[in-house]
């Protein structure tokens, strides 16, 4: 089968090659309200479940068996499992993937939900899945609703505590993803914490 274009795919989800939806591009899509796609209701629900049919299936080929033994693999590896939070995420989230002894995913922990802003986090609760886990290091990511993956002062203290305690109970922080709109990037990577 012939690759489709963004607008042959929208036309064939809504049955209507007409539609002023097929003249968008895929993110105005996503990001634009029900009253501004001007659909029916059941053509609303239709395209809803063709994008989240998507995700799914991005989702599902997501390679979890695949060792995180660089920066490279962990930022590709957010950027596919956190494709949601870095498309949708209105406020600051962050999360914690558990790993075991090879740097494979065990689990993926929702920690907090901050402000539009601002994401209140403390060892406490990002250790706590990491021990239930019994995972020998973890990996950090959370987004920035503006879009802009350039780490904060704060981002690189938070890092920088946590990698600490970590060190105390002997599970490391392997890295921390920051999840902005086109890029995602590693502290680690990105410099010195200060």
């Amino acid at each position: 089968m012939k690759k489709k274009s963004d607008q042959e795919l929208l036309a064939l989800v809504l049955r209507s090659q007409f539609s002023r939806v097929a003249e968008r591009n895929v993110r105005e899509i996503v990001e634009a309200a029900k009253a501004e796609l001007s659909l029916t209701d059941i053509a609303y629900e239709r395209l809803m479940a063709g994008i989240e049919l998507g995700r799914r299936v991005a989702e599902a080929k997501a390679n979890y068996n695949e060792r995180l033994t660089s920066t490279h693999k962990a930022v590709a590896f957010c950027r596919l499992h956190f494709a949601r939070l870095i498309a949708e995420g209105l406020q600051e989230e962050f999360h914690v993937v558990t790993l075991d002894t090879k740097l494979r995913m065990i689990n993926s922990h929702q920690i907090t939900v901050g402000t539009l802003d601002a994401s209140l986090v403390h060892p406490r609760e990002v250790f706590r899945p990491a021990i239930k886990d019994a995972s020998s290091s973890i990996l950090l990511a959370h987004n920035h609703p503006s879009g802009d993956p350039t780490p904060s002062r704060e981002d690189r203290r938070v890092t920088e505590q946590l990698t600490e305690v970590g060190k105390l109970i002997g599970i490391s922080v392997l890295d921390h993803i920051i999840l902005g709109r086109e890029d995602c990037v590693s502290i680690r990577e990105h410099g010195p914490t200060f």
